[in-house]
């Protein structure tokens, strides 16, 4: 699918609709478009749901919180990004556009409901759940049931229960999986709109199942919600999750020309392949993380970072440690990361959904090998980040299954080898943590608030921090504390440490 960047001028209409002076995600714009066909909406919608998530700088805070990145020493660091000491504008981007980009969802839903759209709109629903789940999980009580309903004059929407939203989410993601199941023949196939699926639809339900397992993950370590999680993965245990090579990524057709590439690619180099300034000169290697590959002679070493101009192995910084290594003396992000400009955008990948498969199989909730699953998650990671990059010399090889069988085979490595695991959870999450680095945040501070792994992260060093653990929650925007103020305030005094998200159970 070639050039959809030309259908940024529909996305910008349609999400004009839900801003006011540019900054309101819930008022409403009287000259939005009334009437864009399913088929155009879809890709602009995917394609900026995949910008939301990939641009490095709404989610790069995490991958510094959690020890998967720094700073290089000749950058002053953000005393409140080491100080977990963070004000209500920040990262207010993330809310502000992910209800930009859910208006125009709302809007693919609503249009398709006729039954040659049926495909549409489950696809709609899905996605919808997909950036909800993220909210939920970033700020706990969000506007839900009125979100989208500036049409019935509703410009101030209330706050829902955080709770409540995930079990309407679960419903919805049922819903859409059943339309995908009931779908007749010949009815119309989004086929190269899809850039994700290509309008293969029963890898559109694996997602969708996917996705309900990661949100029953999460609360997987709640005391009473063991009997909610086995029955809902139960009703949808027959359509399966997504395999090897079947996860979720977005390619629009990626262009090598400014504004046109791959989101994370273009954080750190230009259409002519020079680097971006201040870009892979300021995020280097965390340290935490370049002692867990180091330590565990992890074959994707040299792929996630790359040697140091001075030293002999790869090197990165403690967050928020002074005085910090310099640039010569730091790893900057590797190959495996930074594959090209055309690079697949990750929503959800198949190393998350084999990682998901071999937790819930580990906890006894779905049926199969937990240590199978982990196997294959691993794997997957391996050839993923070992694939050849636009960086690396002619002569290189990528990455194989032989690779990371003999990582795996480490009998040593606790943290490796799952027969040699004395905690297969912690096993399992902290691979899922190195796997995830430079794809999806979000799911290692997602991970880390559930079940406190890895366990051996070193949070902030700064002498002035708030606190010794990062925050548990972002808070409300100061658009929404703005323009929406009064529900605002109905949620009560929220608090970066203390007001945990529902399914924190720790």
């Amino acid at each position: 699918m070639k050039k959809l960047f030309i259908l940024l001028t529909v996305l910008l209409v349609l999400g004009s609709a839900c801003k006011k002076g540019f900054l309101n995600v819930d008022e409403t714009n009287p000259n939005s478009a009334s009437s864009v066909p399913a088929s155009l909406v879809l890709p602009a919608a995917l394609n900026y749901t995949s910008i939301l998530m990939n641009t490095p700088g709404n989610f790069a805070w995490i991958n510094q919180w959690y020890g998967l990145w720094s700073i290089s020493g000749g950058y002053s660091q953000d005393a409140s990004m080491t100080g977990y000491n963070e004000i209500a504008s920040f990262q207010q981007v993330i809310w502000d556009n992910a209800y930009i980009y859910l208006q125009n969802i709302d809007y693919l839903e609503k249009n398709s409901t006729g039954s040659n759209l049926m495909s549409y709109r489950a696809i709609a629903k899905i996605m919808k759940a997909y950036i909800y789940q993220n909210l939920v999980d970033i700020y706990g009580n969000i506007p839900y049931s009125q979100a989208l309903k500036t049409d019935q004059g509703i410009l101030k929407p209330k706050f829902d229960d955080q709770k409540a939203i995930y079990e309407d989410l679960v419903v919805q993601l049922d819903t859409a999986m059943n339309i995908i199941a009931t779908t007749p023949a010949g009815v119309e196939n989004p086929s190269s709109k899809d850039i994700i699926y290509g309008g293969d639809m029963a890898k559109w339900q694996r997602f969708a199942n996917t996705l309900k397992l990661r949100m029953l993950m999460n609360q997987a370590d709640m005391s009473d919600r063991a009997t909610y999680i086995k029955a809902e993965i139960a009703a949808t245990s027959s359509i399966g999750y997504l395999g090897a090579g079947e996860g979720a990524w977005v390619n629009p057709g990626y262009l090598q020309s400014t504004g046109q590439m791959n989101p994370f690619w273009e954080r750190f180099y230009n259409a002519s392949n020079s680097q971006v300034a201040d870009g892979l000169t300021y995020f280097v290697a965390g340290q935490d993380a370049c002692e867990f590959l180091i330590n565990n002679n992890d074959p994707r070493k040299l792929r996630f970072f790359a040697l140091p101009t001075s030293g002999a192995d790869i090197k990165g910084n403690y967050f928020g440690v002074t005085p910090l290594q310099t640039v010569p003396a730091t790893s900057h992000l590797g190959p495996g990361m930074l594959l090209a400009f055309n690079q697949n955008a990750p929503i959800l990948t198949d190393m998350e959904s084999l990682f998901l498969q071999a937790e819930a199989a580990q906890r006894g909730l779905i049926s199969g090998s937990a240590k199978a699953f982990y196997e294959a998650a691993v794997t997957q990671s391996v050839i993923y980040e070992g694939k050849k990059s636009y960086w690396d010399v002619t002569s290189y090889v990528p990455l194989t299954a032989a690779n990371a069988a003999a990582y795996l085979a480490q009998s040593t490595l606790p943290l490796v080898n799952f027969d040699a695991s004395l905690n297969p959870l912690k096993t399992i999450i902290t691979q899922k943590w190195c796997a995830m680095n430079g794809l999806c945040p979000m799911v290692v501070w997602t991970d880390y608030r559930r079940t406190g792994y890895p366990d051996f992260i070193h949070f902030s060093k700064d002498a002035n921090r708030k606190s010794d653990y990062p925050p548990v929650r972002l808070i409300y925007p100061q658009t929404e504390v703005s323009l929406n103020n009064d529900n605002v305030v109905a949620q009560g005094t929220i608090d970066f440490f203390s007001s945990k998200i529902f399914w924190q159970n720790r």
